[in-house]
């Protein structure tokens, strides 16, 4: 996915991994509308963003909020998996990769200043499902 050079120095995209069961789960957002799904275990959604404005526009909401919560992130030179209870945040921003740590159970409690960006992705991921049950 490449993004024109208007883009540079603004969020472009938002990744969000966390532990599911036995592997983990990545949910992208990109500014164009682009949302996908991936699982470890080899499953996943792409192309609901084009197809679908809900998620879509998920998508695109989710750039607006990583936007507003850029002091929340730290630039981030390597990547890797989280660990059960923890989520991971990733913002491209520009050329910059920057990363945020979120605890489940503070997201679950409200209490995580990552709250509506950790919602907004796992809303991409209902709206998958809700437009794969026909609704």
């Amino acid at each position: 996915m490449e993004f024109s050079g208007q883009l540079e120095g603004q969020v472009c995209l938002v990744l969000m991994d966390w532990h599911v069961g036995s592997g983990w789960a990545s949910v992208l957002a990109a500014v164009d509308g682009t949302a996908s799904i991936y699982l470890s275990s080899g499953g996943g959604y792409l192309g609901g963003g084009q197809k679908h404005a809900s998620i879509r526009d998920a998508a695109r909401l989710a750039i607006e909020l990583a936007t507003r919560l850029l002091s929340s992130f730290n630039v981030c030179d390597s990547t890797r998996l989280p660990d059960p209870g923890t989520v991971h945040f990733y913002v491209k921003k520009g050329s910059e990769l920057l990363f945020a740590r979120a605890s489940e159970e503070k997201l679950r409690q409200g209490s995580d200043p990552l709250l509506q960006l950790g919602n907004i992705m796992q809303a991409i991921v209902t709206k998958y499902r809700e437009v794969s049950a026909g609704r």
